[in-house]
């Protein structure tokens, strides 16, 4: 084989186990501007909508990597709770999800996490976004960032 051949195999080689793998996520940004919920118009009769904070924390940085940062709020909006993320961006990876935690202090081990309620996708890099919880949310203080397809931790933020 000449070097030439060799070298576009190499290459062709690389480009697929980028590809395969997901890194090619490191470097594709995404954002969104999603509105904070609204309380629903209550009746002349009946009391004011109710929007409170319950709690609030911020994102940090995990290593040279893997990094986060704005701030994750769990709000009560008409009996129902949502984790809203505010001015938030973090590292672009494959497969990353958003998940609540009962562990103030998760590491790359997913049992680090303790018990975790699994929000869905991370809809974008940056900007605000809304995750309805499914179930009460009492002892769960913590958003992690988390992406799945290699178990890797990227921000995490412990609201009080």
């Amino acid at each position: 084989m000449n070097k030439s051949r060799f070298v576009i195999v190499g290459i062709a080689v690389l480009v697929g186990v980028v590809y395969y793998f997901g890194f090619y996520t490191y470097f594709i940004k995404t954002e969104i501007h999603e509105e904070l919920p609204m309380p629903a118009a209550s009746a002349p009769d009946s009391p004011a909508p109710q929007m409170r904070t319950i709690a609030f924390g911020s994102f940090g940085e995990i290593d040279f990597v893997h990094k986060g940062s704005g701030q994750a709020k769990l709000i009560e909006i008409d009996g129902k709770t949502i984790l809203r993320l505010e001015n938030f961006t973090v590292t672009s990876g494959p497969d990353l999800y958003v998940y609540l935690s009962n562990s103030t202090k998760p590491t790359h081990e997913i049992k680090d996490l303790g018990n975790y309620i699994n929000l869905g996708r991370l809809k974008a890099t940056s900007g605000e976004q809304n995750y309805e919880i499914p179930q009460s949310a009492e002892g769960y203080r913590t958003a992690v960032i988390w992406c799945k397809q290699f178990g890797v931790l990227f921000s995490f933020a412990v609201m009080e």
